[in-house]
């Protein structure tokens, strides 16, 4: 299983202009590439090298392995269609692979238009660095350096479960267990409350200062919002594994298309819902650790009574069966449907359905 590892760099002023230095001149050469390949129409990458390897080398003044990761750049640019003439930022991310990046204990040996530089690094998933393979890309963001090193891991194998646990997705509620442990939102809801009135406030102001601000703050939201999903799915993985279930989720695809109709401010609520990113976290972590998903289908989940299967009513936070008289947390009630519609669709004996639903297994 491949991932992204995030490792940031932290060079001295030299070093730092050094790094600068060398971004600038690989996309200038990245551009020049470009401008051949458009031209003469050109864009695989063997063919690329023999057309124009020893002119940008010269020109760009480069090494060797640089002006090949430049000349994979620009054919893999020109991948998804040469409609369109494709131009670099001028401090747009570069590529590096093992001939030019190694790492040591505490130091990461890259090249450089100065040479080869020994610069310290942070990495906050040391454990992560034996797995290294692939490519790295470089960027800069914000003054910093940050490595984005592809890492591959062996994934464990997956285990035949007999039961599984229900997650309910939510924007008050981030996650519901069909256990019955609510993860409460309302910090982070909080949180974007604020954020949200702060960028108005500024935005209407419109002056340079309020710009520079808004600069500063930008991505702190979306930062904050990522560790949460990293946190919440952490914890419901290790719980899947320590109780020996696999782990259903709800399928909520084009869930936005149905707060379209229903107010600005419930749109802008289930805009910065990063419901997705959460899946995803839970579904890498889930397969490192060796633990099944099932996707089902949300629709009725909330409304259904998970004890007579009949629809219920929903009023807020609590739901009630008027056929049977159950009343439980809606949340946890959509969360105990999500882990039976799980075991329906995977053939489970414990299934009580008698109709087959939609499923996908990740």
């Amino acid at each position: 299983m491949k991932l992204t590892l995030q490792i940031k760099l932290v060079p001295d002023e030299t070093q730092a202009k050094a790094l600068l230095e060398t971004i600038r001149r690989t996309n200038l050469a990245c551009n020049e590439i470009s401008e051949i390949a458009w031209e003469k129409k050109v864009f695989n990458q063997f063919k690329l090298h023999k057309l124009c390897y020893y002119s940008v080398k010269e020109s760009s003044h480069l090494t060797a392995q640089v002006v090949i990761r430049c000349l994979s750049k620009v054919s893999d640019s020109y991948k998804l269609d040469k409609k369109t003439k494709r131009t670099f930022r001028p401090l747009g991310a570069i590529t590096y692979d093992a001939r030019i990046l190694s790492y040591r204990k505490d130091r990461v040996s890259i090249w450089s238009v100065d040479g080869r530089l020994k610069i310290p690094f942070v990495c906050f998933r040391p454990d992560w660095l034996p797995f290294v393979k692939g490519e790295a890309d470089l960027i800069t963001r914000k003054g910093k350096f940050f490595l984005l090193q592809c890492v591959e891991f062996p994934e464990e194998k997956i285990k035949d479960i007999e039961d599984f646990l229900g997650v309910d997705l939510g924007i008050k509620n981030i996650a519901t267990l069909s256990t019955g442990e609510v993860m409460s939102g309302k910090q982070l809801e909080d949180y974007r409350i604020k954020r949200q009135r702060v960028r108005s406030s500024l935005q209407s102001k419109g002056t340079k200062n309020s710009k520079r601000v808004l600069k500063r703050l930008s991505g702190k939201e979306r930062t904050t919002a990522r560790i949460v999903n990293h946190t919440i799915a952490k914890k419901i993985v290790a719980k899947a594994k320590q109780e020996g279930k696999g782990i259903a989720l709800e399928n909520l695809k084009d869930i936005r298309k149905s707060s379209l109709n229903k107010g600005k401010i419930f749109r802008s609520r289930v805009g910065r819902w990063a419901f997705y990113q959460l899946r995803s976290f839970i579904e890498y972590k889930a397969k490192l650790a060796g633990v099944p998903i099932v996707l089902v289908e949300p629709r009725y989940s909330s409304q259904m009574c998970s004890q007579c299967l009949h629809i219920g009513s929903r009023n807020g936070d609590s739901f009630k069966c008027k056929n049977c008289g159950y009343s439980e947390h809606s949340d946890i009630n959509a969360a105990l449907n999500i882990r039976l519609l799980a075991a329906n669709v995977t053939g489970r004996e414990n299934s009580r359905l008698a109709c087959p639903v939609s499923f996908a297994l990740v």
